[in-house]
């Protein structure tokens, strides 16, 4: 079990100016995704694993390493959230 930390959030602010704790689960970013079909979690569990501070499961998830950058996500996000960016 994961206890909830913020640093994993924290570092994706300082490296891409981003705030995954703006995220809120709506997933539309996951149903515009291009490869979430393909990958074992989808961006929006990404971005919750990312607020949750447990980067040994977004570094095990294959759907990073998949990501296009193709940029739907960020389009779709109603936080405008650069999902994009916080992938890379």
């Amino acid at each position: 079990m994961t206890t909830p930390s913020s640093a994993l959030a924290e570092r994706v602010r300082k490296e891409s100016g981003e705030n995954a704790y703006k995220c809120y689960q709506c997933k539309k970013c996951t149903s515009g995704c291009p490869v979430a079909g393909y990958a074992d979690l989808h961006p929006a569990q990404i971005m919750r694993l990312t607020q949750l501070g447990d980067l040994d499961t977004v570094l095990e998830s294959n759907f990073i390493w998949l990501c296009t950058g193709c940029e739907t996500s960020t389009s779709r996000c109603p936080q405008s959230i650069d999902i994009a960016t916080i992938m890379d």
